[in-house]
């Protein structure tokens, strides 16, 4: 993921694409900060969990300004924060959707022997262990509760 990540900055560099190398530098900037926090130094290399986690972290935040921008109306602001998800998404796992989604959750829900809504989280658990960062913590959690309800 590293060096994915610096030869896309240097190649965003070269093609003088402010925008998509100035997202890409604060990447590298939180990579490499993950990176020293976990003891690797600097020139460390993370776990692909741990560099997709720095990721997730990102795009959340930049989700979250975005809620914040609109609310205030300040919809050029929240335009901008949605063209940096765009220039970060490539470096998150596809997430399992509609169909393989539930596929999951059932299997989930069957592997853990769960049977109401207070064993969500050995459900969510068992997804986990399962999927990873494929799966969306948001929608996983609104099927298995209604799946448990």
């Amino acid at each position: 993921m590293l060096t994915r990540l610096q030869a896309e900055l240097k190649t965003a560099m070269l093609a003088r694409d402010a925008s998509r190398t100035q997202v890409l530098r604060m990447a590298l900037a939180a990579y490499k900060n993950e990176a020293v926090a976990k003891g690797l130094g600097p020139q460390g290399t993370l776990s692909e969990a741990d560099a997709v986690a720095v990721f997730k972290r990102l795009v959340k935040s930049r989700e979250d300004s975005v809620a914040q921008f609109e609310k205030v109306g300040q919809m050029d602001r929240a335009a901008q924060e949605l063209a940096e998800i765009e220039f970060l998404k490539p470096y998150l796992p596809a997430l399992l959707k509609g169909p393989a989604l539930e596929a999951a959750v059932r299997a989930a829900i069957a592997q853990s022997g769960a049977t109401a809504k207070k064993d969500m989280g050995l459900v969510m658990k068992a997804l986990q262990a399962a999927h990873g960062p494929a799966i969306d913590g948001k929608a996983a959690s609104a099927l298995v509760q209604s799946l448990l309800g």
